[in-house]
């Protein structure tokens, strides 16, 4: 089985140099091609970096595109590369790799090439629930990973998944009314394209506990500098995973960052007879179940667990009403207020960090003064 990198960049020359340097430290055996992919002709500085490094685990290619391809049609081609390569690894040039990335591939490779539930598989762990901004925590379930609805950073790309992504293509028309708010309003994201895939084929992505990359933050053409937010630690030596089958895993989770209701059934039985849709974060629309698992208000509840366990529906797990904030309600009886959204952030605040609210409001002053200057980021780029 071939397994290639493919890097690409446009023109941030430092980015791009701290990731080549990163992936001279890899430890593999095997032949690896890398392939780094210039869009829009680069910079003088960048294309110099991408002709001028050694790369000694193999062939190197440099790829210089003439035409602009964008953000979208650049992370496609990336894909279609798997009509040469068995394998395709995708990083971009903000992200910096583990030595382990090739040994930790291999092993995803030989364990879920040739499964039709699996899109594709990720070198990153989000700790960040990018609808909420929250913390996102998973169930341990013995395993060194989990099943996600979302695509990241360290994209691995197998042939027969994606020539499925590659067909679907022909026929992709944006459906908003399946994808969570948020997402839906992004503009000119492979990502969303993608996550619409996941869902209307019910696939996911074999995502570690441990990331392989991590993202350094650096700005882009749609991204302000955040230079800590996706930081994540990463697997520095070797190690043997243990991977489990998607049919016996208990961490699922969809799109909008939600446990699968079969997996809580599995866990606490009185939850077997309802038909429910899992919505802990509250960002779930057109619902078509007539029950819900909800932090949100309700007029009446069927059963009640603790909001402030982490993953919050470990509570469901364990069984736990604690603070009794986490309801299991008719869908019906659910009652939308506004504050709830106003008050979720507050909450996570309060729920991850040992800050009162006295303390929170030393923030605030930090808060604005952030927004600013992320804005006349934004607004020097137009």
């Amino acid at each position: 089985m071939e397994i290639a990198i493919i890097v690409v960049g446009y023109n941030r020359p430092h980015a791009l140099k701290n990731l080549l340097g990163s992936l001279q430290k890899i430890r593999t055996k095997r032949n690896v091609p890398l392939i780094i992919s210039i869009d829009n002709k680069g910079t003088e500085e960048v294309n110099l970096i991408a002709e001028n490094f050694e790369w000694e685990f193999g062939r190197k290619e440099v790829i210089i595109h003439q035409q602009k391809k964008g953000l979208v049609k650049h992370f496609i081609w990336t894909g279609d590369q798997t009509e040469k390569y068995d394998v395709v690894i995708f990083l971009e040039d903000d992200l910096l790799a583990s030595p382990e990335i090739i040994n930790y591939v291999e092993q995803v490779a030989a364990h879920y090439y040739d499964d039709e539930r699996i899109a594709g598989a990720s070198l990153y762990n989000p700790h960040i629930n990018e609808i909420t901004g929250g913390k996102f925590y998973q169930l341990e379930d013995g395993y060194d990973n989990y099943f996600l609805q979302q695509p990241y950073w360290g994209h691995v790309w197998f042939k027969k998944p994606w020539k499925e992504f590659h067909e679907y293509l022909k026929e992709y028309k944006e459906n908003r009314e399946i994808l969570p708010d948020s997402i839906s309003e992004w503009e000119g994201s492979f990502k969303k394209i993608f996550i619409q895939f996941l869902i209307e084929k019910n696939k996911f992505i074999v995502t570690p506990r441990t990331s392989l990359v991590t993202n350094n933050g650096v700005p882009g053409l749609h991204s302000a500098p955040r230079e800590c937010y996706f930081q994540s630690p990463i697997q520095l030596e070797e190690r043997s995973y243990r991977f489990s089958n998607f049919t016996d895993s208990k961490a699922i989770y969809d799109a909008s960052y939600e446990i699968l209701p079969q997996i809580l059934k599995r866990y606490n039985s009185l939850l077997e007879k309802y038909d429910f849709i899992v919505d802990v974060n509250g960002t779930k629309k057109n619902i078509q179940k007539n029950y819900i698992l909800t932090t949100k208000r309700t007029k009446h509840s069927i059963m009640t667990f603790s909001s402030l366990m982490k993953p919050t529906e470990l509570s469901v797990v364990c069984n736990q009403d604690g603070n009794k904030k986490l309801v299991l309600s008719k869908v019906c009886d659910v009652i939308e207020e506004e504050s709830f959204y106003k008050r979720r952030r507050f909450n996570d605040i309060q729920k991850n960090y040992p800050v009162g609210v006295v303390e929170s409001l030393l923030f605030l002053p930090y808060g604005i003064k952030r927004f600013f200057s992320v804005l006349a980021t934004k607004m020097k780029k137009r």
